[in-house]
């Protein structure tokens, strides 16, 4: 052949070389221009509802996000206690057995009372105070394995704030306050009212723990008690089966 003919074929084989290079290159963008019209989610978890339709322009500067993803297998719970039951919560801290679970138990309860599946620990209670309600903010980390618990809703939360296996209880209206003073009446042996000063810890329903002043077995007095002096006889009666079991009241 001529050298004509050769470097016409020469030519064309390099025309071709480039033409393939060129298509290589051209995949290789549009399929980092596919990889950019894929967003992957950060974490894993549960899309609600797409924020975006299909088919709409979105672009890195937009500030509506495409979707939210919500992990539900845990969730966070806050709940306001008053600022003066941090001090109870304290001590119980100060006597959790060290090695064991973080946080202190707690159970999140539904609008009828029953408990939610699942297992609840506080996991720190905040350092700011709410100065119009005087409450303090507890993070609770609750287990959701059957995902009844979403984000945004209201729930009550049982917390812990002691344990106390020999505790002492009276009802609440058997105490009586004066001045800076908390009192009791008790009836000695001969069915006399005495009134004694008592140091109260929590009111748990319509109970109050006695925290001292009492002794277990002591008669109280739990109605009428404006009608009692010091030393006066009264004839005791044991409460209604329906009314709270501990204490007596004098006719």
């Amino acid at each position: 052949m001529s050298r004509q003919v050769y470097d016409d074929a020469i030519a064309q084989r390099d025309q071709a070389a480039a033409d393939v290079a060129q298509a290589k290159a051209t995949l290789a963008r549009r399929q980092l221009d596919l990889k950019f019209a894929t967003v992957d989610a950060p974490i894993s978890g549960r899309i609600d509802q797409a924020l975006v339709t299909e088919g709409a322009l979105v672009g890195t500067s937009d500030t509506n996000p495409l979707a939210r993803v919500q992990q539900i297998d845990q969730v966070y719970v806050d709940v306001r206690q008053p600022a003066s039951a941090l001090d109870a919560l304290r001590e119980v801290f100060a006597t959790k057995k060290p090695g064991g679970t973080q946080g202190l138990p707690a159970v999140i309860l539904r609008s009828n009372g029953e408990a939610y599946a699942g297992s609840g620990r506080i996991l720190f209670s905040g350092v700011n105070v709410d100065v119009g309600t005087g409450d303090v903010l507890l993070r609770i980390l609750m287990d959701n394995p059957q995902r009844q618990l979403l984000p945004g809703m209201f729930v009550r939360a049982r917390v812990p704030r002691g344990s106390y296996p020999a505790a002492l209880l009276v009802p609440q209206q058997a105490v009586t306050h004066a001045a800076n003073e908390t009192k009791v009446w008790v009836l000695d042996d001969g069915n006399k009212a005495h009134p004694v000063s008592v140091q109260l810890g929590e009111l748990v329903g319509r109970q109050y723990r006695v925290r001292d002043g009492l002794r277990p077995g002591q008669k109280i007095v739990v109605e009428g008690m404006e009608r009692l002096a010091d030393g006066a006889v009264v004839a005791p009666r044991a409460l209604p089966a329906a009314a709270p079991s501990s204490g007596e009241k004098p006719r």
